[in-house]
């Protein structure tokens, strides 16, 4: 596949199967997820940009925001065959970008240990001061006693 003929694009609709394929390549879907959940995580979301290789979904991320202050970038992913190539950076800086276009320009995302250069190379850095935090089952983000 040439890089090159991927196109990025703005969508809020997706094949629930592509994306199923983003997120297990990405290590995040589990059997027990129910992919009817999908279409309702796009329309929810303020921004999904999907990379196109032709007809085949390659790569998608997406903004959380309500279009004025803050925005979240999220689950940005590469199918596992076509990383490496410049895929991930793009579908991050047309994020980004509809972003500060639209005026937002709080900008936020986590990034997974080891991706801060490509995260910096992007315009990111590190939120000094600040310790992203979770909400989670069995005891994840209570406070120690």
């Amino acid at each position: 596949m040439d890089p090159s003929l991927v196109r990025i694009e703005r969508t809020s609709d997706l094949p629930v199967d592509g994306v199923v394929r983003l997120y297990r390549d990405g290590g995040w879907w589990h059997e027990e997820d129910d992919p009817s959940a999908i279409p309702a995580l796009l329309a929810g979301s303020w921004c999904v940009a999907a990379a196109w290789a032709g007809d085949e979904l390659v790569g998608m991320g997406r903004v959380i925001s309500d279009g004025i202050s803050d925005a979240y970038i999220q689950d940005i992913v590469v199918r596992a065959d076509c990383r490496g190539r410049g895929i991930g950076g793009r579908i991050v800086a047309f994020l980004r970008d509809a972003c500060t276009d639209s005026g937002i320009l709080w900008v936020g995302l986590i990034a997974e240990p080891g991706t801060q250069p490509f995260y910096g190379r992007l315009g990111f850095g590190a939120l000094e001061g600040y310790v992203p935090m979770l909400l989670g089952p069995r005891g994840v983000g209570k406070e120690p006693a």
